[in-house]
């Protein structure tokens, strides 16, 4: 399935958050940018404090000295009229840059004409008046990019939010219709491998019938037809155990147990298959193995699974090795079969619920599930290893006795 970009992060989403609150408060945002605005109000206020200062030496707080007189430098007087035309330049853009340097010029000009004793006063003002418009609008400039470039990020990530958010439920959907499409092939799966014993037995049993019927009856006839009844009912029980067993997925009842023991039951088992598929069967175990706390009769079914799979992996004859041994404190089973091995892209999907390599009818692809499920319960784990054309090795770790002690 496609990778889907990775979701913003709460540091990022927090971040976002915060910016566009900042952005919706900056005062170019706000809808009232008139008179009606108390930020109109607070430069002229402070417009005006910095005018009587400008002229404070021809006031009555000459008196006080330093600051009010004309002691003072008027380009630091000057230099403070920034203050309200970047204000304004924040609060109405370049509007407003413009409009508060236009007062500043009103300002300082009567100041000119009337008190100025250089030789060309108009200079001084003016280049003050030009430099601190070319500020006002510059700053207007860059708060109007930079809140747009902001605002366009928000935008896009706000349209990534809602692209992600639609990834994940059309893969939801996507999931939900797998799960169905697999239910169905599931159903159809068991209905073929339970109808085909079921009406095995059908028919042995019609036979049987006939023959008390019509005095025909041969012992032998009848041991023949009872074991093969056996041999299906027994396919049938084996699969809606595997079912049964997926669905409860039932807690191992745990004891000390010998898996050198367990596999040796699974081969007087399967042994016969194995015999009648010209399989050689291989065993190489260790016999200082340490006992694991598990179920038995749950490995027992772990192991039986797998050894059936490696035979049915190898059609015409083969070598089967189950090989027991301790790794890193672990007991290890491997169960390791001379088959048509499995391709890579079907490695990562083989513990996947009704996933099968096997031709329609041959399994419903729940025996590996199941074998995946327990030896997870037992706080184990699987692994495999296989190449098309030289066959295939499940590993199964256990903890051995010792470490669940330590």
């Amino acid at each position: 399935m496609t990778d889907h970009p990775t979701p913003k992060s709460t540091w990022q989403r927090w971040k976002d958050s915060v910016a566009i609150k900042i952005i919706n408060r900056l005062p170019g945002s706000q809808v009232s940018r008139g008179v009606r605005s108390p930020h109109f109000w607070i430069i002229v206020a402070i417009m005006a404090v910095l005018a009587l200062l400008y002229y404070a030496e021809y006031t009555p707080l000459a008196q006080f000295g330093g600051f009010f007189t004309d002691a003072f430098p008027h380009d630091l007087h000057r230099t403070l009229f920034l203050i309200p035309i970047i204000y304004a330049a924040l609060t109405f853009r370049v509007q407003g840059a413009l409009g508060a340097s236009f007062v500043f010029l009103c300002v300082v000009l009567p100041h000119a004409f009337l008190y100025s004793p250089h030789s060309a006063p108009l200079l001084r003002p003016l280049l003050f008046v030009l430099v601190a418009a070319f500020i006002g609008v510059l700053t207007a400039m860059l708060t109007d990019r930079v809140e747009k470039e902001e605002r366009v990020r928000i935008k896009l990530n706000i349209a990534y939010q809602e692209l992600v958010r639609r990834l994940r439920e059309n893969e939801e959907q996507l999931i939900q219709a797998e799960k169905l499409t697999s239910l169905g092939q599931m159903a159809a799966s068991i209905a073929h491998e339970i109808n085909n014993p079921l009406a095995g037995v059908l028919v042995y049993t019609q036979l049987l019938s006939k023959k008390v019927a019509g005095d025909t009856f041969k012992k032998e006839e009848a041991l023949d037809y009872l074991s093969k009844m056996e041999s299906a009912v027994s396919r049938c029980s084996r699969i809606i155990r595997n079912l049964l067993d997926f669905a409860r997925q039932t807690e191992p009842m745990l004891r000390l147990v010998d898996i050198n023991q367990v596999i040796e039951q699974v081969l007087s088992m399967v042994g016969h298959q194995a015999q009648l598929q010209n399989v050689e069967v291989v065993k190489e175990f260790s016999p200082s193995l340490p006992k694991v706390t598990a179920d038995f009769d749950q490995l027992q079914q772990v192991f039986t699974n797998l050894t059936l799979n490696a035979i049915q992996a190898m059609p015409d004859g083969g070598r089967l090795t189950l090989h027991s041994s301790v790794v890193d404190g672990e007991v290890r089973v491997d169960v390791q079969d001379t088959g048509c091995g499995i391709s890579k892209e079907n490695l990562s999907k083989l513990f996947t619920p009704f996933f099968t390599t096997k031709e329609k009818g041959k399994g419903v692809g729940l025996g590996l599930a199941v074998v995946h499920g327990i030896i997870e319960r037992h706080k184990g784990r699987v692994k495999v290893q296989s190449e098309v054309g030289k066959g295939t090795t499940f590993s199964v770790y256990l903890g051995g006795h010792n470490d669940e002690k330590g």
